[in-house]
């Protein structure tokens, strides 16, 4: 009876988690006319607790079937036991509200975003915890042809990207480097919903982490995602610039972690594409 009662306890856990991811991601696509993401109460842990915001996304937290799961996901679980501080993991759907509720002492991490400057000169970063690249995302036509062949058509149409995303700065560099306007506005949702409205037609281009856009494209086949916008990135955790302390401590981890077996059986289970999913 008792492994009942937890299979059961724990079905019951992911549908609560899976319906408040679901919750912030229908508020995020409310934003679009208009409205803004809710104040949610989450963060500002007393004491010696970790307060983490994992965003939404396959890298980094994820429902696999009945499964959580993510590399951050797992990484965080991991290095809660190791350092000896409680951690508490809070979901959140956009970049924004997660880089806000970072600035306003809510968070302590969050986990993850490229290694860029426009990043550094705002947050701590720790060492790279993985890599990833940016890539465009856009919709094939009946005949399977795409508007954007190369960067260089870039200027063709509007790249829609997540507000405060350095999805910016990368394309903004890209623009200088190739001589284009590339027309660029940010919106208030989600990588995932960023993908689902261009493979609805409601928006031409976006520009996401590889390791999302492969996810997505498995969902919807008329999406293109060949065309990289960015080199392979290191990925990391962003910390409030009043906690060098608490970075360093983070970094000695990720130093000890990444050449343990463990950490390499994680890399290979999510940077291999998925299947089924």
């Amino acid at each position: 009876m008792r492994k009942i009662q937890t299979k059961y306890s724990q079905t019951f856990l992911y549908i609560i988690l899976l319906a408040c991811i679901l919750g912030l991601m229908l508020f995020a696509r409310r934003c679009d006319s208009g409205l803004h993401l809710p104040q949610l109460m989450t963060g500002g842990s007393k004491g010696d607790t970790i307060d983490v915001g994992l965003i939404y996304g396959p890298m980094s937290y994820y429902i696999y079937d009945d499964t959580l799961g993510g590399m951050n996901y797992e990484l965080i679980l991991r290095m809660e036991k190791e350092i000896g501080r409680p951690v508490k993991l809070w979901p959140v759907s956009t970049l924004r509200d997660a880089l806000d509720r970072l600035e306003n002492g809510n968070f302590n991490i969050v986990a993850s975003l490229p290694s860029d400057n426009s990043v550094k000169q705002r947050f701590l970063t720790t060492r790279s915890v993985f890599l990833d690249c940016m890539t465009l995302v856009q919709r094939r036509d009946s005949k399977g042809n795409v508007k954007v062949k190369s960067n260089l058509d870039l200027g063709a149409d509007t790249v829609y990207i997540q507000k405060e995303s350095p999805a910016a700065s990368r394309l903004n560099n890209l623009s200088n480097e190739i001589d284009i306007d590339i027309p660029l506005k940010e919106v208030d949702l989600s990588e995932e919903y960023l993908c689902m409205k261009v493979a609805s037609g409601e928006f031409p281009l976006t520009v996401v982490n590889r390791r999302l856009a492969e996810k997505m494209a498995a969902i919807y086949p008329e999406l293109s995602i060949d065309n990289p916008v960015s080199f392979t990135q290191f990925q990391v955790w962003l910390l409030n610039p009043a906690d060098s302390l608490l970075r360093d401590r983070v970094d000695a981890w990720i130093d000890s972690t990444i050449t343990t077996p463990g950490y390499k059986t994680l890399l290979k289970r999510y940077s291999t594409p998925l299947s089924g999913n």
